[in-house]
């Protein structure tokens, strides 16, 4: 069932995140140089307002939940997203980080609850480390969708979860048939590696078996196939128009996979 969006003042809201990111700048950065002793990844301050404003102008996709607890690899970025589609789908929800990047990812969600008092927006919105047997006990109400882990999706099933779904609209299937896309595929290994990303190379004797693959095994991960073989195009229009996957031929459109979450409708 799809709840009703809420009319909050999107412009208002956005405008107020974009001040208080400034003004917590410092804090911002003090929370990087924590998890800079563990992680390659930095969350800079010019690239949250650039995303902040970017989603005035754009359709923010929903949540079909009145709670949701969802579970990704710790990408900062990604919880500011999830949490703003949480606003605007009047969703309570509570973003399981798998024990990454919590100093940073505690100030984003941190700063947004501060704006949602100001405005007095009665949404909940939390980072929860993981979900062990305690948090699992205090989440059994609430719907668990599991973004990117499918090691952690099956640890969950097994636990016999009664409402848990796998929807890893934020990895990555990759085919290379040719030694001159080696530098690409390097950065692209490289970019997810240190955004979190989850990655699968795919072996195949050709480009259509490849297509044959990722069609078969896709669930919902971005495909980007660097061949220097003759593709069908219309056998790709035709996968694209399927809601759970996507198919670039010869582009490196990793870095709009942000796009992909801001559009997405999770539910």
């Amino acid at each position: 069932m799809i709840i009703k969006m809420p009319n909050i003042p999107k412009e208002e809201l956005l405008n107020k995140m974009i001040k208080i990111i400034k003004e917590q700048e410092k804090n911002i950065n003090k929370a990087n140089k924590i998890d800079k002793k563990h992680y390659k990844m930095k969350v800079h301050v010019n690239k949250l307002l650039q995303l902040t404003e970017s989603l005035k102008e754009k359709d923010i996709g929903e949540f079909a939940y009145k709670n949701v607890v969802i579970v990704h690899n710790g990408n900062p970025y990604m919880t500011y997203i999830l949490a703003i589609k949480a606003i605007y789908s009047n969703t309570n929800i509570d973003i399981c980080v798998s024990e990454t990047m919590l100093a940073t990812n505690l100030i984003i969600v941190q700063l947004l609850n501060e704006i949602l008092k100001e405005m007095k927006i009665q949404i909940n919105i939390e980072v929860i480390r993981s979900l062990d047997t305690e948090t699992l006990e205090k989440e059994k109400d609430k719907k668990i969708i599991v973004l990117q882990d499918k090691a952690e999706y099956s640890r969950l099933l097994k636990q016999n979860i009664p409402d848990v779904y796998y929807k890893p609209i934020y990895n990555v299937a990759l085919y290379i048939d040719n030694e001159e896309f080696e530098e690409i595929k390097q950065d692209i290994i490289k970019y997810c590696d240190e955004n979190f990303i989850e990655i699968e190379i795919y072996e195949a004797d050709n480009v259509e078996d490849a297509i044959l693959q990722l069609e078969a095994d896709n669930e919902g991960e971005y495909a980007l196939i660097l061949t220097k073989e003759k593709v069908d195009l219309n056998k790709i229009q035709e996968i694209r128009e399927k809601e759970n996957i996507e198919i670039y031929i010869n582009k490196n459109v990793i870095s709009k996979l942000e796009e992909r979450i801001i559009k997405a409708k999770i539910g």
